[in-house]
């Protein structure tokens, strides 16, 4: 492979990751240091009247309230009383009171840093994002491979690249 070739490579796949990197690297600092960056938490309880207990009504109500469940979660919901629903950064939690025709929503939101956070983490993300972060994180590794292999090529520069790759090496394994 020819240097103007790799070179192509690795800068154009920096420019596709660099917002990536940039979100993953504030989020590393983010998560490494919680007490600079934590944010108010809000949480908003509600109350929601059912008309009657059927799985249709109550799916219907809560339609409503813009809470959209699926069977798997309106049968959970049925079955214990309470559901946890989560996205990064929020939880809704649900609680049944069958005999009070009651459901009791708890919205909870963590804030935007926390939100970035378990994006950073996939936690609670759809499957999308974790193929985006896979994809991303594939990408950096290649453009890594391809910065070290441009930089091994210069003769004048390789001793000293060598020795900072080297050392760079040996200073992960020791800390892992």
């Amino acid at each position: 492979m020819t240097s103007k070739l790799l070179r192509k490579i690795h800068i154009y796949l920096s420019l596709i990751c660099f917002s990536f990197l940039f979100f993953f690297c504030f989020t590393g600092i983010t998560l490494n240091h919680p007490k600079l960056f934590s944010g108010d938490i809000v949480s908003v309880q509600e109350n929601i009247s059912v008309a009657d207990n059927t799985p249709s009504t109550i799916q219907s109500t809560l339609a409503l309230e813009g809470i959209e469940l699926s069977q798997t979660q309106l049968s959970q919901l049925l079955e214990t009383g309470e559901l946890e629903m989560a996205s990064p950064g929020r939880r809704s939690d649900l609680y049944y009171d069958e005999s009070m025709h009651n459901i009791e929503l708890m919205n909870t939101d963590y804030g935007f840093i926390v939100m970035l956070n378990e994006l950073h983490q996939n936690r609670h993300t759809p499957e999308i994002w974790t193929f985006i972060s896979d994809a991303v994180a594939g990408i950096i590794m290649l453009i890594g491979i391809s910065g070290i292999w441009l930089s091994l090529k210069q003769k004048r520069q390789r001793k000293l690249y060598l020795y900072l790759l080297t050392s760079s090496v040996s200073a992960l394994i020791l800390l892992v």
